[in-house]
């Protein structure tokens, strides 16, 4: 998901929630830009105190999607999962349609045993999902068992975008995904370095699914040799 232009840093101060209650919304939107630029360049650990200081502030609602994300990113599955359970509730249908997406990929990451059981699972998650957005549609399609990557991938083409930045993050939302399933759905470690690789310049540098997707292609290349 794109997080806008990129952000110009901030000076670290006091984030405790008693010293954010005192900062203008000026301050807390700054503090909110530093985390996501900490995201962006891979420090997740400093991104995640500053999410969970600005939490309950008047930027709850903002940093909901990236606050979830970091946690992924900090490998922490199922607190990720609950905070988009809940995202996934929302009446903005672009981070409920979001949300979604996350649910299966985290329910893909986090299983552990039968294959056939995961997949059964996807099935009936996804069966109870509506998205509004065909590219979307045919990504839950996909964790469902009933659609393919090249249908994905003509859904992204056939997008009428607003400009370019639009388009470049609809592919890397689309690479982050379809990656996760052939890792963990498929275990297909192989081709999912291969396709992160084959999109890695096709990305988006706000799109914060893009520093996961060059961390997975690192640690991937660590297993293969």
């Amino acid at each position: 998901m794109a997080t806008g232009t990129a952000f110009a840093a901030v000076e670290q101060s006091d984030t405790t929630p008693s010293s954010l209650v005192q900062k203008s919304l000026v301050d807390r939107e700054l503090l909110f830009q530093q985390a996501v630029t900490d995201d962006l360049a891979g420090h997740h650990l400093e991104a995640r105190k500053l999410y969970d200081a600005l939490k309950s502030t008047d930027l709850d609602e903002q940093i909901a999607v990236p606050s979830a994300i970091n946690l992924a990113a900090l490998t922490q599955y199922q607190a990720s999962l609950k905070e988009f359970d809940a995202l996934a509730l929302s009446h903005d249908v672009r981070v409920s349609d979001y949300a979604h997406l996350w649910q299966l990929w985290l329910t893909a990451r986090i299983h552990t045993g039968d294959i056939v059981a995961l997949k059964e699972k996807l099935t009936h998650m996804a069966s109870g999902m509506k998205v509004s957005s065909p590219s979307q549609q045919a990504l839950v399609r996909l964790y469902s068992g009933d659609g393919d990557i090249n249908t994905v991938l003509i859904a992204i083409k056939a997008m009428s975008c607003t400009d370019e930045l639009q388009c470049r993050d609809a592919r890397t939302v689309a690479t982050f995904f379809i990656g996760g399933y052939l890792q963990f759905v498929e275990h297909d470690d192989k081709a999912a370095l291969q396709w992160y690789e084959h999109q890695q310049n096709e990305l988006n540098n706000t799109s914060l699914e893009t520093p996961l997707i060059f961390q997975t292609i690192t640690s991937l290349k660590a297993v293969k040799h």
